[in-house]
């Protein structure tokens, strides 16, 4: 490592000098070492007493700049912007306080964001924490064009001059934590660039998480339990059972008369007692985290895990009319001991499966944020649809919900399908419309929760691409979003035939909504063999298609074939018959074991390790020995 990557690791955990080399997007400090040098027209001016977000941000967009117009602009401090020149202004500068006062802002929002033309350039401002870094990302997006596909993958167009006048822009996300839970969001500058702000580890993960560095501004974390080493379903991971239920049997759930480790018995203040102080001291241990998880715990493959159904628990439900009654009340008391001591801090909880329905008394302290989850919902329609009791029921327990978590309101939205990432799952048409509907209901966070153990789960990159968007603002048209996506990243040869094999995969689903959940093994049941045979020939066009724009949209668009290709993999008798029946061409040739191993081979060579979750479905090796048996997941 050289003297100058020296000096940015030292200001932070982040491993800076990776970015060096990939694109050198966050030359954070060196630019304060680099002696002066005019190159062009263009200047970016910092505060006199810039901050590190400050710097990282001027850098961000000189490297943008530099890629754009293919000069390097010099960064100064802002008394020495030379006039004649055109000037960013980057972060707290005083033209910025100028301009900020022209609009009358009176404080910042959370993550709000100020681009503003002056006489003298461009104002690039924000919330202190990340806005000026946001700002920056925002104009190169919105103004110039650029388009960070993927951690690994992005556009920067060729421009003669950069877009400077009548430009005027002030906005402030509502959601006040965004996560968009796939693979790339575990790249941190990837995860700024696409406005990512929150930073969780679920129990399956295959490769590291790089937190959010503080000169790009931090991110929100939840503490993660080392038990399940996961940041959630938490209460065995404050009082294991194995520690305590010899001595405390009471403190666990009552299931059919007996005490039961199940869940914790909620209504036991004793229980409460411990449970705070053991959350004391994880708190003392982890001071870089702001939120903490006190949720009951997971269903399990083979059957529920219910709560306590002791005389005390079952006096709070009746009264409460809803379990979560009880699980709002237990919090409540967790998070009001430990508020003197960690008033920064915030004691997130699940409504989810037993709990979701709204209690009619209980409401949670400021503290305490309502982790409301659709599990149980169908995505391959949007969730106000009528004519589902399931998706009716959760549309009125979020109306109750808002009304009294208002500003505690977080959702767990699934946007995946656990038991193969890689075939098709109809929800596309849903995304806008429920990240919406939870807008409407004004919660302030959500957790999208994706494909994190496959990059080459089914349109990862779309999905990714679209939910972080619309997070940052859900007003966005995803239309627009949605065809800028498929035109830039696929290219536009190949666009229109994954554009009409979306619409065949989505079509028939969509118009007979059938309620497709987050678990799936097959197609069968919402995709006909007609539908899936002219799938398959769309997707043979777009990759011929995808030639024309040269071998990386051909690597792209081949990388979504696997999905279709594994449909036929999984239904290879039933399909082959069918295609001899009705005079279809069969895509395939007559081996299958061949046909197999091409399309492992093909999944390995994206990297994919796993299809499902691993922990609990078997490694992507005993997928691939059951694909290659004819015998897959049911």
């Amino acid at each position: 490592m050289n003297t100058e990557q020296k000096v940015l690791v030292r200001y932070g955990k982040f491993p800076v000098d990776k970015y060096l080399s990939a694109s050198c997007a966050i030359l954070i400090w060196v630019v304060a070492l680099a002696p002066h040098c005019a190159c062009g027209k263009t200047l970016i001016a910092v505060p006199e007493n810039a901050t590190e977000v400050e710097m990282s941000a001027a850098a961000e967009l000189q490297e943008g700049i530099a890629r754009i117009v293919g000069e390097r602009p010099e960064i100064v401090p802002e008394r020495e912007a030379n006039e004649g020149k055109e000037v960013f202004f980057v972060g707290s500068t005083a033209i910025a306080a100028v301009a900020t006062n022209e609009a009358r802002i009176a404080g910042w929002n959370y993550d709000g964001i100020f681009i503003k033309s002056v006489p003298e350039g461009v104002v690039l401002a924000g919330h202190p924490v990340r806005g000026a870094f946001y700002a920056v990302d925002e104009y190169l997006e919105r103004f110039c064009g650029v388009r960070w596909w993927t951690s690994s993958e992005a556009h920067y167009p060729k421009l003669e001059r950069l877009p400077m006048r009548g430009i005027s822009l002030l906005y402030a996300p509502q959601f006040k934590y965004r996560e968009t839970y796939y693979l790339d969001s575990f790249h941190a500058l990837f995860k700024v660039r696409t406005k990512g702000n929150f930073s969780s580890l679920t129990r399956y993960m295959l490769d590291p998480m790089e937190f959010v560095p503080p000169e790009l501004g931090g991110d929100h974390r939840m503490h993660c339990f080392p038990g399940r080493k996961s940041a959630y379903h938490s209460f065995f991971e404050i009082l294991p059972p194995s520690k305590y239920f010899a001595d405390h049997p009471e403190w666990y759930s009552m299931v059919k008369g007996e005490r039961t480790p199940y869940q914790l018995c909620l209504s036991n203040l004793e229980m409460a007692a411990a449970f705070a102080e053991e959350t004391r001291k994880i708190l003392r241990d982890d001071p870089d985290v702001d939120f903490i998880s006190i949720s009951q715990n997971d269903e399990t493959r083979t059957s529920s895990v219910p709560p306590c159904s002791c005389a005390a628990c079952s006096v709070v439900t009746e009264e409460e009319g809803a379990h979560s009654g009880g699980v709002i009340r237990f919090v409540n008391r967790v998070a009001e001991a430990l508020e003197a001591e960690f008033p920064e801090v915030r004691f997130d909880t699940f409504a989810y499966r037993w709990s979701r329905t709204a209690p009619k008394k209980a409401k949670p302290r400021r503290n305490v944020t309502v982790r409301y989850c659709d599990i149980e919902c169908p995505f391959s329609f949007p969730l106000d649809t009528p004519g589902n009791k399931i998706s009716e029921s959760f549309m009125e327990n979020l109306k109750a919900w808002s009304s009294i978590a208002r500003g505690n309101l977080y959702i767990w939205d699934y946007v995946v399908n656990f038991r193969n990432y890689m075939i098709p799952h109809p929800n596309l048409r849903s995304l806008a419309r429920n990240v919406r509907i939870f807008a409407d209901a004004g919660a302030v966070g959500v957790f999208e929760q994706g494909d994190v153990l496959c990059p080459a789960g089914e349109f990862a990159a779309l999905k990714y691409w679209l939910v972080s968007h619309l997070l940052w603002n859900p007003s966005l048209d995803e239309k627009i979003l949605f065809d800028d996506f498929l035109n830039g990243y696929y290219g536009r040869s190949a666009a229109p035939k994954v554009a009409e094999y979306i619409s065949i995969v989505n079509d028939s689903v969509f118009r007979e909504r059938v309620p497709v959940r987050c678990y799936h093994y097959n197609v069968t049941n919402f995709m006909s063999e007609a539908s899936v045979f002219a799938a398959e020939r769309t997707m043979a066009a777009a990759v011929c298609a995808a030639a024309k724009d040269g071998a990386d949209c051909v690597r792209r668009v081949r990388r979504e074939k696997l999905s279709i290709d594994q449909v036929f993999l999984l239904n290879w008798k039933e399909y082959r018959a069918w295609a001899a029946a009705n005079g279809e061409a069969w895509p395939f040739g007559d081996d299958y074991p061949a046909a197999v191993d091409a399309w492992i081979s093909a999944a390995k060579g994206f990297g994919v390790k796993a299809v499902h979750e691993t922990v609990t479905r078997g490694t992507f090796d005993d997928f691939c020995g059951k694909l290659r048996r004819g015998v897959p997941d049911r």
